[in-house]
């Protein structure tokens, strides 16, 4: 390009910075959705498998009753077994000064001597623990900060029926919980309500009359994918059954692997959306803007071409407004997308516990976003200019022809066309008479309307949600999670006594597996009284739930999972207690919003458990006004319970 053209070119350019401009940001805004997300995927990715990889995260996890530590050897001889570690894992109550409610936690057992081990621990503070004292413990480093907690504080620990005071020599994290919930779910982490302690073997032993045994498998595996997995679970289940097998748990099905994993999908999928969305509607755009500038000047392309400029150099000089452009958007793209990467990264350090989770630079990543900059922008200029070049220069020299004024189809309508004003006739000609110059139009105009309305609307809909939840479903004051299923009647009786309780409904949960030939899902079933009052599931209609005295109500989408409807029998096998497979009736199917949810009858889902009516769940009423601390206090000095909440 000479440099004549080349100052037409910045002259034309700097006439029109303002709808320009315009176009750069949302270039800018497509550029950067790509390099930002891309970027911290990138980052959490590679953060994560580093973590991974470095403190042995387990491919399985399988929880039982109890299974002599001698059974290790035999079990590390079977097929695709690479590494077997057998430990104890407790639920237990961490009693925190100046805190009311119980606070939910797990004790897990590490070996005396540092060592490397499965699920390792990666010390934050402190040192790890003494062989010769037992009361020491490290404490999940979350927790410990949210609570101000750090070496050589005390902490009060509620291990099954005994309070311990125990020692923290230090804290620290663990791949295991990258994402830490609590024990019965939760939508978002919340390290001051649940906590993590490593403690002695030995302590946990003793403490929980696991002497010479564990509760709890972990192991690795040389081919960990999920056909290996299920068959070297199955067969591990097998040889273990004997021991009471209450869970198996493959590494990608773990709630924290499971959420991380999950939220990285989901950046993959806005890194290859926004982008497209923002730079398609840029290149409708800057065609029907570098059409207008093409046809305007007319006249100037038929002098150059007199002059004995050919048309490739003419195209090439237009090409140059979309080059110019192109690289405009991608380097404000480049650097809106940096700031979003190290924004992002910031968020996920308050949910994800990953270390070394830092920006990095990705040449590959910045250079693949300044070339779709680029493919964008020349392909949006290259249909506007071509037209006008094709013209010879003696016919492009002549003004263009005035074009033809047909009618448009409205004004086949004469009731409606004879109340216009003139004003409107002429914006309507205007459209009609342009399809597609108003189909960019209308079609920009759609997307940034549906992109600011699906922002507004999640967050509308998630308040939704949450009111639905605890004003229409669930009614209660205080849920009750009791560790071990207890009778109904002298549980409900006991809790009746608890202060400002007047009213009390029971529930059975049972975590269960339903399948239907290879179709195979695990989800909680909620065992409920017939005349529910405190938790009352609604369908997406706003119907009441009706709790069958036999088989379970399915919601839709489990329903569609397991392939079944209402009238169909499914394998139902209990991971709790006696652990029988039965078939179970599928009495019905609901709509809901929320979750895989699966619904029965209290009584019969006890009878499932070999018991005649069981609960591990309590829904309490308050009095009005009544203190509730007082309550939660209560039931904070009661073993047999779990935190409140």
């Amino acid at each position: 390009m000479n440099l004549l053209l080349l100052r037409k070119m910045l002259r034309d350019l700097w006439q029109r910075k303002g709808a320009l401009l315009t176009l750069l940001v949302i270039m800018a805004v497509g550029v950067g959705a790509y390099v930002g997300m891309a970027t911290v995927w990138h980052d959490l990715e590679s953060a994560r498998q580093a973590y991974y990889r470095q403190y042995r995260l387990a491919d399985f996890t399988i929880d039982m009753k109890r299974m002599p530590l001698a059974e290790l050897k035999q079990l590390q001889q079977l097929p695709n077994i690479k590494q077997l570690r057998g430990r104890i894992r407790q639920p237990v109550l961490l009693d925190l000064p100046g805190e009311i409610r119980p606070v939910q936690g797990v004790a897990i057992s590490m070996p005396s001597q540092r060592r490397p081990v499965l699920n390792d621990l990666l010390l934050r503070s402190g040192h790890w623990l003494s062989a010769d004292k037992q009361n020491e413990v490290i404490l999940n480093h979350a927790f410990a900060k949210a609570r101000g907690l750090q070496a050589g504080d005390r902490i009060r620990v509620q291990l099954l029926d005994r309070q311990h005071e125990l020692l923290i020599v230090g804290t620290a994290m663990s791949p295991e919980f990258v994402y830490l919930i609590p024990l019965e779910g939760g939508f978002a982490p919340d390290p001051a309500r649940f906590g993590v302690i490593y403690t002695h073997k030995d302590f946990l032993q003793q403490s929980s009359a696991l002497q010479g045994a564990c509760n709890q498998l972990v192991g690795t595996l040389y081919d960990d994918g999920v056909t290996a997995t299920a068959n070297s679970l199955k067969l591990l289940k097998q040889r273990l059954d004997t021991w009471g097998v209450t869970l198996t748990t493959p590494m990608r099905d773990d709630p924290s692997v499971r959420y991380v994993e999950d939220e990285l999908q989901g950046l993959q999928a806005q890194a290859k959306i926004l982008p497209t969305l923002f730079l398609g509607v840029a290149a409708l755009v800057l065609n029907v803007l570098l059409g207008r500038l093409v046809a305007q000047q007319r006249t100037i392309i038929g002098t150059l071409r007199a002059l004995g400029y050919s048309p490739r150099t003419i195209i090439l000089h237009y090409l140059g407004y979309g080059l110019v452009l192109g690289l405009l958007g991608g380097g404000m793209g480049i650097l809106l997308g940096i700031w979003m990467q190290h924004a992002m990264l910031e968020m996920y350090q308050m949910f994800f516990a990953i270390p070394n989770m830092l920006p990095n630079v990705y040449p590959s990543i910045l250079l693949t976003g300044l070339a779709i900059s680029l493919v964008f922008a020349l392909a949006g200029t290259y249909k506007g200019v071509k037209a006008g070049t094709r013209l010879t220069p003696a016919d492009a020299m002549r003004p263009a022809a005035p074009e033809l004024g047909n009618t448009i189809i409205l004004e086949r309508f004469s009731w409606f066309w004879q109340r216009l004003n003139f004003c409107n006739k002429l914006v309507l000609r205007a459209i009609f008479r342009n399809p597609y110059r108003s189909l960019v139009s209308i079609l920009a105009a759609a997307i940034s309307t549906a992109l600011i309305f699906s922002s507004l609307a999640m967050v509308n809909a998630l308040d939704y949600l949450i009111r639905y939840e605890f004003e229409q479903v669930a009614h209660q004051d205080i849920s009750l999670h009791l560790r071990e299923a207890h009778g109904l009647a002298e549980t409900m009786h006991e809790v009746l006594r608890l202060p400002g309780t007047i009213q009390v409904e029971p529930q059975l949960r049972v975590p269960a597996d339903l399948s239907n030939g290879a179709m195979q899902k695990r989800v909680g079933i909620i065992g409920m009284v017939a005349a529910n009052k405190q938790y009352t599931p609604l369908d997406s209609a706003g119907k009441p739930v009706i709790i069958p005295g036999q088989g379970v109500i399915l919601s839709k989408k489990l329903a569609e999972i397991l392939q079944v409807q209402a009238g169909d029998r499914i394998k139902l096998r209990p991971l709790i207690a006696q652990r029988t497979e039965v078939d179970a009736l599928v009495a019905g199917t609901v709509e809901m919003y929320l979750g895989l949810a699966a619904y029965a009858d209290i009584g019969y889902l006890s009878r499932l458990l070999g018991e005649s009516a069981v609960t591990n769940t309590l829904l309490l009423r308050q009095v009005p006004g009544a203190a509730m601390q007082w309550t939660a206090y209560a039931i904070k000095k009661r073993p047999s319970t779990s935190p409140s909440k």
